[in-house]
């Protein structure tokens, strides 16, 4: 832009006036654009702000509202507990409470009895001696069975201790003050270790009644042979093998499959689903998934004998598995094919069974056939027979039935492909 031409002093005066004006409004705008900035900058900054102490707070809530929800249950876990150990606490203060009573009633007697032979101090250890001899004996048991060892000999002298003093007090209580002392005497003395055997039964954890009693013993008569075999491996397994374990392994050798399956089981379910097959005629056009159904059997699917064959020697897996290897025993040894190194060279070597392999073009050819001879029987009006079909072929049933499903699986899928073409 170009100066203008003053051709006066007036004239020169007027443009500065207006060149101050101009540029005074312009530093005024400037300097209100600038507040107005700072004042959105501070605006934004304050927003930010609140927005950071909100974000804050709603953590701070969260992690107060988790920290009380923690607690709260650990309370409720520490009450529960509580509560948990006194009830234990009363309920073994409540048999104590009885065993002391039972204790004091039965224990005059025998005091008695020794002070007639003995001196009064004499005769006061010898009676108190025989009444807690019992108890002895039982806490020794309760520590062997915490420890999973056998208690046996301390349970027969429990009730050893329990019987010579109650016959003490049965005989001598009746000579001091009568039968009826007599006998309540030597009740206490029988009736302060069954309340302690009773108390110790409360404790256990296992679901053992009369219920698994008489499931036991139905299953014993009726699997006679498997609850012989199971007999003779528990003789011969080490003792920390459990009944269910000695049980699979017992069927498993006598059945060749898993507990509740037996080659009768498998053969009925063939033959009823073969004569089902054999009823269906081509015109009911039945359903795939109604057909599929009609040959599953109960533990797996089984086309063959071949497949039967190695289901039992895939369901018959080592004893070793199911068993814990706590220590190396000589059944140990035996079990897993653990030789020890001085008799390896006397045991001769052991050869696995080898199953016959079948030609894969083999039996590509038979199904071909067979399929053909089905196609045939269809076109004529008959109905083939899965017997007669696997007999033919020198398979199963099975396998024949399987071949028919085959066949008609394609003349159900033969229509409806027209009618796309």
């Amino acid at each position: 832009m170009s100066q203008p031409t003053i051709y006066s002093a007036r004239a020169a005066r007027q443009l500065d006036a207006v060149t101050v004006e101009i540029a005074r409004s312009q530093a005024a705008r400037e300097r209100s654009e600038a507040e107005s900035a700072a004042q959105a900058a501070r605006l934004q900054a304050e927003l930010n702000r609140q927005e950071a102490l909100a974000e804050l707070r709603s953590i701070a809530d969260g992690e107060n509202a988790r920290r009380r929800e923690r607690r709260r249950a650990e309370r409720a876990a520490r009450w529960t507990a509580r509560q948990h150990a006194l009830s234990k606490r009363a309920e073994l203060a409540a048999t104590v409470a009885v065993i002391v009573l039972f204790v004091v009633v039965a224990m005059p007697a025998q005091i008695s009895f020794l002070a007639q032979r003995w001196p009064l101090p004499m005769a006061l250890a010898g009676g108190i001696a025989l009444e807690t001899l019992t108890w002895v004996f039982a806490l020794q048991g309760r520590a062997r069975d915490a420890r999973g060892l056998s208690a046996a000999a301390h349970h027969a002298g429990i009730w050893l201790a329990a019987t010579v003093a109650a016959g003490i007090n049965l005989v001598h209580g009746a000579q001091m003050w009568g039968p009826g002392f007599a006998v309540v005497a030597a009740c206490g003395s029988l009736a302060a270790p069954i309340t302690w055997h009773m108390y110790l039964l409360s404790q256990r954890n296992d679901h053992g009644g009369p219920e698994d009693a008489r499931h036991e013993r139905r299953r014993r008569r009726h699997h006679r042979k498997v609850a012989r075999v199971a007999d003779r491996l528990a003789t011969a397994l080490p003792p920390d093998v459990t009944s269910e374990q000695l049980w699979t392994l017992a069927w498993r050798s006598v059945h060749g499959a898993d507990p509740g399956v037996t080659a009768e089981l498998l053969e009925g379910h063939s033959k009823a689903a073969t004569k089902v097959a054999e009823h269906l005629r081509p015109g009911d056009r039945p359903s795939l998934a109604v057909l599929e159904r009609l040959f599953i059997p109960p533990a797996s699917r089984l086309t063959d004998a071949r497949a039967v064959v190695e289901a039992g020697f895939a369901v018959a897996r080592p004893v070793a598995e199911m068993m814990p290897l706590t220590r190396r025993t000589a059944a140990y040894n035996q079990l897993t094919g653990h030789t020890p190194a001085r008799t390896a060279a006397a045991v001769p070597a052991r050869t696995a069974p080898v199953l016959p392999t079948v030609d894969d073009a083999a039996m590509e050819a038979k199904r071909r056939t067979a399929r053909s001879a089905i196609r045939r029987t269809l076109a004529k009006g008959g109905t083939p027979s899965p017997t007669e079909i696997g007999r033919t072929h020198g398979m199963s049933p099975e396998w024949g039935a399987k071949q028919i499903r085959a066949v008609r699986s394609e003349r159900l899928a033969a229509p409806s492909t027209g009618a796309a073409s």
